[in-house]
């Protein structure tokens, strides 16, 4: 799924990034400089989400530092702990159900790679091609979320190397359910807890279908919703997080240095 990223990174990079007209030649007159103009409405807000996707993925792995990280990833995963506690109960749950369930069926399409990364696309193409900028910021956001959530969710998997219930490999932690969870904090973050309440109970569809098909463990899909909410929130803090600022003040007798911390 990573390599699929990198692919359209570099189609995208072969487009042309500006359309600016030819300078003319006719002399000119000279005229007093005018005032900076403010951005156009017109104008993107940031540049496209695949022509700087390495750029992109450094800015938002650097955010995933934070105060906030760090109460997800102690509350997420001392909840994993207790759900490794009942993976094997709750496997054999499982295997006692109908071997095959619609709605979990259901459920995995929606978590899938492709359908998830899809959407981001999706969003992002629509916002660029109706010259819509909140809708394509929204999109651009989804895809740097997606892009983040891959690349740790691969690297764990790759890593822990578990086996599936079902006797496959790479089961932790589950890229379904990260996949949609990182979907979900974008949305919650651009759209307030409204949409993000809904977007996280589509997640913990997605995470109980990855269970009932037999394809993860409990602790995998609880596993998988923190990285996904951690993706998401590193994307989004970068956007609307905090904002450092360090200024040098001169005191009696010498100087020093204020930091201070602020909520855009």
């Amino acid at each position: 799924m990573l390599t699929s990223w990198v692919l359209l990174a570099a189609l995208a990079a072969q487009a042309p990034v500006s359309n600016a007209p030819e300078r003319s030649t006719a002399p000119q007159t000279t005229a007093p400089t005018p005032a900076p103009a403010a951005r156009s409405a017109a104008a993107p807000d940031e540049p496209s989400p695949f022509t700087h996707l390495f750029q992109n993925l450094g800015d938002d792995a650097a955010h995933l530092v934070s105060r906030e990280s760090g109460v997800i990833v102690l509350g997420g995963f001392a909840g994993a702990a207790v759900a490794h506690r009942s993976d094997a109960s709750v496997a054999a749950w499982v295997l006692k159900q109908p071997s095959s369930s619609s709605a979990a069926s259901v459920g995995n399409t929606i978590g899938g790679g492709w359908i998830q990364a899809g959407a981001a696309v999706g969003t992002w193409a629509a916002g660029a091609l109706s010259h819509d900028h909140a809708v394509e910021r929204v999109g651009a956001d989804l895809i740097r979320a997606q892009v983040l959530n891959e690349v740790i969710t691969e690297s764990l998997k790759v890593a822990v190397n578990r086996d599936r219930p079902n006797g496959g490999h790479d089961s932790f932690p589950s890229g379904h359910t990260s996949a949609t969870f990182a979907t979900a904090a974008i949305l919650q973050s651009d759209f307030g807890w409204g949409a993000g309440a809904a977007a996280y109970a589509l997640g913990g569809f997605v995470a109980w279908s990855r269970v009932r098909s037999n394809n993860h463990w409990l602790s995998d899909v609880v596993s998988g919703g923190v990285i996904g909410i951690l993706s998401g929130r590193a994307v989004a803090r970068g956007h609307h997080g905090s904002n450092w600022a360090v200024t040098p003040v001169k005191t009696a007798g010498g100087g020093g240095v204020y930091v201070t911390i602020g909520h855009s």
